[in-house]
């Protein structure tokens, strides 16, 4: 038996009723339930239009309304030194509203829904769903392996939760905490499975790029360090067979300045290059971003500008998603071809007003000198653009009820504008709405996680922290931060 899916499944029918009855399994072991209600629309404004993938229609909105429920058991680990446990994830969405006319192709856009047929051209499902199993061996108490489905959160593979349900990775994986304030981790992945997929055996690609049947494997190391609350660094470096090696490394300081006053800074950088069989052809890409920022109070206030330094955009595996580059939104990458953006935003904590559980993030993000005149063809979208521009408006609303029989309870309210000037041609002018109720069944701890709160880090850890992170000895810094802010990794 030469297939890793039998032998995985298999193996756990055989050792389960084993693995079950020693210590620890069923002691340690964790069970939650996320309900997601969600529903997303654009509305395409001027001359963009999106093609109906059935119908081949030109239409200028797009609406979907789901239901979905994330269950997730993980096990303890059985004595010894050498542990062995099971983490299964049921993942089920059922269609509340979205007919063939405004159901997307299920990959791009709204994505919520997905649509029947090999190519995502057929009727939107009703129901849909999968389940993510992984082995997991725990070895001398500070290193695991695992080898299934999981979810990464390296710089170079951030497996994406941002819409109805998560996407994951089948393969081998590992993580090392055996040095203080160091954490390893690495592992070599063989296929995805998508957002809205029912299946594990995704074929891995690029977000601009597309998939690819020759790019096996993609293969990924890398290290975090938390030298003290005030300092956070990042360095990961991940291989895409016969595409790219590509490199990230994240700094990241915040410093106290006394009673409510905060400030924060930090950088991120990505080195890409073509590997193997160059499927995308020549890639020399760097592409950095740097933010500063300043808190008083409830108040926060930060300044980020990004650079893309190539003839390409920057680029990165197919539907992850984190703020990889501190200027990433709800609609827009900005990471075109050779562009220059900078963003403002302003963060709010109502509970200064006596409304705890209330924040608000309002953004504003303009880029220029998008220039697509050399890329190759991996990147034809790109080749008539020679002065792009375009603009991004956002507002993110989330409540959080705090106590009562809906404690943890969420409201998610985001709103974007986008807009593209000059000839930038590769994206389209939107107005987008996402409307998202969360309702997690846990215990306190993992409840809390779950819901989406947040710290914002430039303020002391009492002040805005909830217990949960301050138990965890740090709060990210706001680069990092923004995307727990909303109970999601990104957009």
């Amino acid at each position: 038996m030469h297939n890793p899916v039998r032998l995985l499944s298999l193996s756990i029918a055989l050792g389960l009723p084993a693995l079950a009855a020693g210590e620890g399994f069923f002691d340690d072991a964790r069970l939650k339930v996320l309900n997601r209600n969600f529903y997303m629309s654009q509305d395409f404004r001027n001359d963009s239009r999106f093609r109906n993938p059935q119908t081949g229609e030109s239409k200028h909105f797009r609406a979907e309304w789901a239901h979905g429920v994330i269950a997730t058991f993980e096990s303890g680990f059985t004595p010894g030194p050498i542990g062995v446990g099971l983490d299964v994830r049921g993942l089920f969405g059922w269609k509340l509203d979205g007919g063939d006319g405004r159901v997307g192709d299920s990959n791009a856009g709204n994505g919520l829904i997905p649509r029947r047929g090999h190519n995502f051209d057929g009727k939107p499902k009703d129901d849909f769903g999968k389940v993510d199993v992984a082995l997991k061996l725990r070895l001398f108490e500070d290193t695991e392996l695992r080898y299934g489905d999981h979810r990464p959160a390296s710089p170079v593979i951030y497996a994406s939760d941002t819409r109805l349900l998560p996407q994951s990775f089948r393969g081998s994986f590992f993580k090392n905490t055996s040095i203080k304030g160091l954490t390893l981790e690495g592992g070599k992945v063989e296929s995805g499975s998508d957002r809205s997929a029912t299946a594990h055996n995704g074929d891995l690609g690029t977000a601009y790029g597309g998939r690819f049947k020759d790019a096996d494997d993609f293969v990924y190391a890398g290290a975090d360090y938390r030298y003290d609350e005030r300092f956070f660094f990042r360095l990961h470096h991940g291989r895409l067979d016969d595409v790219w090696n590509q490199t990230a490394f994240y700094a990241d300081w915040r410093q106290p300045l006394g009673e409510g006053l905060g400030f924060n800074t930090g950088f991120k950088y990505f080195r890409t290059r073509d590997t193997g069989k160059s499927l995308l052809g020549d890639i020399d890409n760097d592409s950095w971003s740097a933010h500063v920022g300043l808190t008083a109070g409830a108040h926060a206030l930060t300044l980020t500008h990004t650079r893309i330094d190539d003839d390409s955009p920057f680029d990165y595996l197919w539907n992850t998603w984190d703020f990889f580059l501190n200027t990433g939104s709800q609609i827009s990458d900005f990471n075109n071809p050779n562009e220059r953006t900078w963003m403002l935003r302003y963060d709010y904590d109502f509970a200064a007003v006596g409304l705890p559980g209330l924040m608000l993030i309002a953004r504003y993000l303009r880029g220029t000198d998008i220039d697509g005149s050399k890329v190759g063809p991996g990147y034809a979208a790109y080749q008539n653009i020679r002065d792009g521009r375009h603009w991004e408006r956002d507002f993110w609303l989330s409540y959080v009820v705090q106590s009562g029989p809906a404690r943890d309870l969420t409201f998610k309210v985001l709103h974007a504008s986008h807009r593209a000037n000059g000839d930038h041609t590769a994206e389209a002018d939107i107005d987008e709405l996402r409307l998202i109720v969360e309702y997690p069944l846990a215990g306190p701890e993992q409840r809390a996680v779950s819901a989406g709160q947040v710290c914002a880090a430039q303020q002391p850890i009492s002040r805005l922290c909830p217990r949960q992170y301050r138990a965890d000895r740090f709060c990210l810094p706001i680069s990092l931060n923004q995307k727990r802010f909303m109970g999601w990794h990104g957009f």
